[in-house]
């Protein structure tokens, strides 16, 4: 949520936005925003970058929301960053590690920092590349959004230990673990084991029936 003093200055056509990228990578964390000085923010520097393009970042409700997004970093002669650079990219440990993308709102007239917004999560997933015959390289990774953390699986268990741990004083499951064993009598005994009487049998077969809702 915007503040509203980011709010006003939208409405007003006055705002300073600086997008911003947190790559937490294996082998380190890393920031960068599209400016020309750095800049440091919640503990981590924020180096100065022109040349990492965010695609489009995809929106919707639920679990089938598309938040997928790429980050796509080309050569360029004029910064030093070269093709062989580009394929530095495999030294890190990059795969299924966070990424962020965020907007960074300033004052128009005194460059102070408003507010820090996300707008999209997600995790490296791959970093193709890509080498054209006439120059023209570059990488970019394919990034999966949160809505992958729906189809994750926590492994906790609902038990009373478990729950002990979110609040002491909760003992809703305190009997979840207690389970009861009845024996049911079903089809044709064997010779050598003992017939059921007709009541036993009667009063087996209607609890069974009363619980699949047929003794009406």
């Amino acid at each position: 949520m915007l503040s509203n003093d980011v709010k006003d200055l939208y409405d007003a056509g006055r705002i300073s936005t600086r997008q911003m990228i947190r790559l937490e990578f294996g082998t380190g964390t890393y920031g960068f925003i599209a400016d020309k000085d750095a800049m440091t923010y919640a503990g981590l520097t924020y180096q100065p970058f022109g040349l990492i393009e965010v695609s489009d970042l995809g929106g919707g409700l639920g679990t089938s929301a598309d938040g997928n997004f790429t980050l796509r970093l080309a050569e360029s002669r004029d910064f030093g960053l070269t093709p062989e650079m580009l394929t530095e990219i495999e030294n890190e440990d990059y795969r299924d590690r966070p990424v962020r993308v965020m907007d960074a709102h300033f004052h128009p007239d005194t460059g102070a920092l408003l507010q820090v917004e996300t707008v999209a999560r997600g995790y490296v997933d791959t970093v193709p590349h890509y080498f054209g015959p006439d120059g023209g390289a570059y990488i970019e990774a394919a990034c999966e959004g949160r809505q992958l953390d729906y189809s994750r699986k926590n492994g906790r268990y609902r038990s009373i230990a478990d729950q002990k741990r979110r609040d002491p004083g909760d003992r809703f499951f305190e009997h979840a673990a207690t389970a009861g064993r009845v024996e049911l009598i079903w089809g044709r005994a064997g010779p050598s084991s003992a017939q059921p009487s007709p009541n036993r049998a009667k009063t087996l077969g209607a609890g069974v029936l009363g619980f699949l809702g047929l003794n009406r």
